[in-house]
């Protein structure tokens, strides 16, 4: 029992040291650039206050096995999946979530969050999606608060969604962040919770 719980955490570990992909794409300045791992940190974080505030009724523990479950796959790959850098992995994902939690005998019920959360067939499935792409938003605007994402970078990152979506994001551009904000913005559209959220994260720190 206990040699199970170590050597699922020894796998999960590897999450520590994969840096995130999107961020080496935008050329961040800082000394020390956001691991999946600490995402994976920021969305529980990010879903507490969220549950806290607006009272939503999640099962966060739920919530939490669901995210895992989503960033998991990150240690076996090379790049995760960003607009510049499109890669299918969805049988990777699935393969690398069964291996690192084939020691555990909770197992199936992490394989069945992970296939509801796909599906998005419950509220905190939906709940998901949502938080991880916000939390991404929200860790840009800090980067670019601390003056570690910088405007040509963001720019020449907008270029690469294509068009008309760079063109329609590009001229309402006034800080690094905003490329990211407004292009997570059309997942959120028909909810209200987090399109107030992205645009609260949009204007935060601006006088």
């Amino acid at each position: 029992m206990n040699q199970n719980i170590i050597n699922f955490y020894v796998l999960a570990n590897k999450l520590k040291n994969v840096i995130r992909t999107g961020w080496k794409e935008v050329k961040i300045s800082s000394e020390r650039i956001e691991s999946v791992a600490e995402h994976i940190y920021g969305c529980f974080v990010l879903a507490i206050g969220i549950e806290s505030e607006y009272k939503l009724g999640l099962d966060l523990l739920k919530i939490f096995k669901m995210i895992f479950s989503k960033e998991v796959y990150k240690i076996n790959i090379d790049k995760e999946v960003t607009p510049a850098g499109k890669i299918s992995i969805s049988e990777e994902e699935r393969q690398t979530l069964l291996s690192v939690i084939s020691f555990l005998t909770d197992k199936e019920e992490l394989i069945a969050l992970y296939d509801e959360m796909n599906s998005k067939s419950s509220k905190e499935a939906i709940f998901v999606e949502k938080l991880c792409k916000i939390e991404s938003d929200l860790q840009a605007k800090v980067f670019d608060l601390n003056g570690q994402f910088h405007m040509e970078n963001a720019i020449a990152d907008v270029k690469n969604y294509g068009e008309p979506l760079s063109s329609e994001i590009l001229p309402q551009m006034k800080n690094a962040s905003d490329g990211w904000i407004l292009f997570d913005r059309r997942y959120y559209k028909d909810d209200e919770l987090f399109t107030t959220l992205s645009e609260d994260i949009e204007n935060f720190g601006i006088k």
